[in-house]
């Protein structure tokens, strides 16, 4: 599953959830209140919104990034856009491209 931290009324937080929405892949958004903000700045190591993980099981996450990155990683993923891709085929795109 996808996990997205989102601030309300951001362009790229939208785009990002309307592209998991578009090609159907699991995905959970949390809102963040702009007086919360800074905290998950700290907490995620990211500057900006959304802050976009992979949860690969109930305690282990992988930082994707932001929505620049999330559009590079499934424009990467061969044949996503014909197909309901699941997350483990995400996964093995994401080790095969970042995972150097």
């Amino acid at each position: 599953m996808i996990i997205l931290y989102v601030l309300e009324g951001c362009p790229y937080c939208k785009n990002s959830l309307e592209v998991l929405k578009q090609y159907k892949i699991k995905h959970k958004s949390i809102l963040v209140n702009y007086e919360d903000k800074e905290f998950y700045k700290k907490q995620n190591k990211m500057n900006t919104f959304p802050q976009i993980f992979m949860q690969m099981n109930e305690n282990t996450f992988m930082k994707i990034g932001g929505n620049d990155n999330l559009i590079e990683l499934i424009d990467n993923c061969e044949n996503i856009k014909n197909s309901n891709v699941s997350i483990d085929s995400i996964y093995y795109m994401y080790n095969m491209l970042y995972s150097k």
